[in-house]
């Protein structure tokens, strides 16, 4: 197949990460693969990701050869709109395989507002005609301010059909967000893990040492809960010892913030480094103990610092929650999704006393990790997905044909004849296929 990967690549970006190995492996599986940036500048003190295939900028390149020189538009799609701003325009020039890496784009769409100086009416409108007038009241309430909780916007509002109803075949990192795109996805949907490309971390376990490491990687944001875990450790004598390290980009606001909860819960190893490069983070996975990758509310479709924790061979705290309450029960340590900080205390106090269990959790949890959260096998998932959305086209070509007429001839979306003949196609392309 001829297939133009879509997707963000300066070297800041991790799906640029992931896009190059997986770009890489689809290349090597025999298909004609090109990438087609979609950051909104082409800055060119910006470094790119390595690659020995062609790379286009979407502002330089004519988006109506998508329809006529490729076989599959593959868009990845996240909740960066100054990473993601092409996505939009590569939507409406072809038919597309959206990969949605966040379940939750609602940043996404108020991006997508604020860049193209969009007012209310159109934040209003595009939230009614994706989940309909029932969702009016929560859209005036959200760009109002009056609905300021993520968790509950992220409920109401993900915005994940937004785009799901503009592309031709999905694709979901876990299956808790999978039934919206099935339900807003006109053609098929896939669900499969991300995929986490190994680091040089060292494949633990990690030195015998006297002072453990508990570790966070990743955008610092409240999220992620690090002053639940500071709390965590603060209240126990048996923690206290522990150094607690940050490894991501932080605001000053959140630094000063949780240094705050750390003078006063009296605990003095909070050790915060902000943005690192990848040799740092490498250094910082190996210098680890314990990976604590918490989330309230879940908001992506998968944790990349979840499953750097994973291949790392450490093991990892999680919430019940989500793409995290999907990971196998034996491979990481789960606490419930509300996060309660006496719960996190025992897990954190049960890890740091038990070095054969953090051993044992950390070596299974490796090598499910490099089996399942591969280049190869996400390139395979991938490549079975862009087959079925390719050979459904004539079945959804003949039921936009057939919609319309019904829809001409006054039936309704909802009428049971409709479901009937929606049916009915889909046995005689089955016939079809066989």
């Amino acid at each position: 197949m001829k297939i133009c990967w879509v997707t963000p690549f300066v070297l800041r970006s991790s799906i640029g990460r992931v896009s190059a190995e997986v770009a890489k492996q689809l290349a090597a599986r025999g298909h004609e693969v090109q990438i087609l940036r979609c950051e909104d500048k082409d800055d060119p003190s910006e470094p790119l990701h390595p690659t020995h295939l062609p790379v286009h900028h979407w502002r330089s390149y004519d988006l109506a050869r998508l329809r006529t020189q490729f076989d599959v538009v593959v868009v990845n799609i996240g909740d960066n709109y100054p990473f993601h701003a092409g996505v939009f325009s590569i939507l409406d020039a072809a038919p597309c395989l959206g990969i949605f890496h966040d379940f939750y784009i609602y940043n996404l769409f108020s991006g997508w507002l604020h860049y193209n100086g969009l007012d209310y009416r159109q934040h209003d409108g595009e939230i009614v005609a994706t989940y309909g007038l029932q969702a009016e009241p929560h859209a005036v309430a959200v760009r109002s301010g009056q609905m300021l909780d993520m968790g509950e916007i992220a409920r109401r509002l993900p915005m994940t059909e937004w785009l799901a109803i503009r592309c031709e075949a999905a694709l979901a990192h876990a299956r808790f967000y999978a039934p919206r795109l099935e339900a807003a996805c006109v053609g098929p949907v896939a669900v499969t893990p991300l995929c986490c490309p190994d680091r040089a971390t060292p494949p633990g376990p990690p030195k015998a040492k006297r002072q453990l490491t508990l570790t966070t990687v990743g955008v610092m944001n409240p999220n992620k809960r690090v002053a639940d875990v500071i709390r965590a450790i603060g209240g126990s004598d048996a923690l206290k010892a522990c150094v607690y390290r940050l490894v991501g980009p932080i605001s000053d606001e959140e630094r000063a913030k949780l240094e705050s909860v750390a003078a006063e819960v009296g605990f003095e190893h909070l050790v915060i480094d902000g943005a690192v490069d990848d040799e740092t983070l490498d250094q910082r996975l190996d210098e680890a103990d314990v990976m604590v990758a918490l989330r309230k509310p879940v908001l992506e479709g998968a944790s990349g610092s979840a499953c750097e924790g994973m291949l790392s061979g450490r093991p990892t705290v999680v919430a019940r929650a989500g793409f995290y309450g999907e990971l196998p029960d034996d491979l990481v340590v789960k606490i419930d999704g509300e996060i309660v900080v006496e719960e996190l205390r025992e897990v954190l106090e049960r890890l740091v006393a038990d070095e054969a269990l953090r051993r044992e959790t950390g070596k299974a949890a490796r090598a499910w990790a490099l089996e399942n959260l591969n280049a190869a096998r996400y390139a395979e998932a991938v490549e079975a997905l862009a087959l079925a959305q390719v050979t459904s086209r004539p079945l959804l070509a003949v039921g936009r044909r057939v919609g319309g007429e019904l829809r001409d001839m006054g039936l309704a979306d909802g009428d049971p004849a409709a479901a009937r003949i929606g049916a009915t196609l889909q046995r005689l392309f089955a016939r079809l296929d066989a």
